[in-house]
């Protein structure tokens, strides 16, 4: 029986998350005696499972223990393992162990607890960070590579941004390039092949579980989209897309930035204040007709694991401001670049309150050092100046902190 996509998917996931000694090249087959089961629990759940893990030429009975041990280390993590039994591994049944690699994707990689389903989260994240494309499904609306070419360049403007005018008609060599792009520069690697992107059976598993790199905490799409919420809330920092939006108070701003009203005066003495803040947030969200998919306590609960309701929320508001130009400057690799930023007239504003982060093509904040960063002030505004060690799309923020004194 030829693999199928979701076979050779699932089978490179879970090659990322084992060392090369244990490389799987038969799903079935390999899983099957439990050691790289285990291998790849321990790896997710970061501790051991606790046994002894039979591993010189085990017996089938040893193989069932071994993955009874694995089953039980999830079990104890609160995972449900329905119709999944260590024997149904051992003999190779595909669709069990299909079953199972989407549990441990589920949980361990996408991550997400919330009541609602991830993959509604996801699209509409996708579906507010894409308003030009028409995507309602995670198969055919992907074939012809424009759409994840477009999520590229939400991700990192610059990047791609001729996925306008890419022919569908060479969706293949689309898929390809958009693939590439994603591994060098966003580091989200090819879990998926061109021809499985290309192909008419692509399954919606297999798709969601090559997303969930962008849509996981700080991974590119959540980057990009908490650095529109920073470009439209200005001085004020946001270092998450979770917990610090609990009392209400970014969300409401973010809403008011958006030509939203927050009808009430914000209060934050208790939990109550909070829910109060964000229920009238998201009233004044839905008059903007952007409606959230998670509740107020959701939203004040602020789990890192719950990161993915506040992201398309955050994303269906940001994408109200579709005036916003992020401005490139191109350079070259290890060439000292400048930046100039221009004040209002008559804002005082010292080199010192000024904080300048500079996020690289990795998704990763950069180390002042390694680029050389230097602020100058100018007549105008400030100079910034810097030498990018690394090839990709660099963004840079900056924040003026502001000191009130008698």
């Amino acid at each position: 029986m030829p693999d199928s996509i979701q076979t050779r998917t699932f089978t490179n996931w879970l090659n990322l998350q084992l060392d090369d000694e244990l490389y799987i090249q038969d799903l079935t087959a390999d899983l099957a005696d439990g050691q790289r089961l285990i291998a790849v629990v321990e790896r997710l759940q970061k501790k051991r499972c606790t046994g002894k893990i039979y591993t010189r030429s085990p017996s089938e009975l040893q193989c069932t223990m071994n993955v009874q041990m694995a089953l039980d280390a999830l079990r104890e993590d609160g995972m449900r393992l329905v119709n999944i039994a260590a024997k149904d591994i051992v003999d190779g049944d595909i669709k069990v162990v299909h079953s199972l690699v989407w549990l441990l994707i589920s949980r361990y990689h996408i991550a997400s607890r919330t009541k609602i389903p991830a993959k509604k989260l996801i699209m509409a994240w996708i579906q507010s960070a894409l308003p030009d494309l028409t995507i309602t499904n995670f198969r055919s609306a992907w074939n012809d590579g424009r759409a994840l070419s477009a999520l590229l360049e939400y991700c990192q403007p610059g990047l791609c941004p001729e996925w306008r005018g890419l022919p569908p008609q060479e969706g293949l060599l689309n898929c390809d390039r958009a693939l590439d792009l994603a591994d060098r520069y966003l580091d989200v690697p090819r879990i998926l092949s061109s021809r499985d992107l290309h192909d008419d059976q692509l399954d919606e598993q297999s798709l969601l579980t090559y997303l969930a790199y962008f849509v996981r905490v700080y991974g590119p799409g959540y980057a990009a989209t908490l650095a529109r919420a920073q470009d439209l809330l200005g001085d004020l920092h946001i270092p998450d897309l979770s917990s610090s939006w609990a009392d209400g108070y970014q969300l409401s701003l973010l809403v008011e930035s958006v030509g939203g009203t927050i009808p009430h005066e914000m209060r934050f003495d208790t939990r109550a204040d909070w829910v109060q803040n964000v229920e009238g947030a998201l009233a004044a969200s839905e008059q903007l007709g952007i409606r959230s998919l998670v509740s107020a306590e959701d939203i004040v609960d602020g789990r890192p694991t719950d990161h993915l309701g506040v992201m398309s929320l955050v994303a269906a508001l940001c994408s109200l401001n579709g005036n916003a130009v992020f401005p490139v400057t191109q350079s070259f690799q290890n060439q000292q670049v400048n930046i100039d930023l221009a004040f209002g007239e008559g804002e005082e504003v010292r080199v010192d309150d000024l904080t300048v982060e500079v996020l690289g093509p990795s998704s990763t904040f950069l180390s002042h050092t390694d680029i050389s960063l230097h602020k100058a002030r100018t007549r105008a505004g400030v100079v910034l100046s810097l030498i990018p060690t690394e090839v990709g799309p660099h963004q840079v923020f900056g924040f003026v902190s502001l000191i009130a004194r008698n």
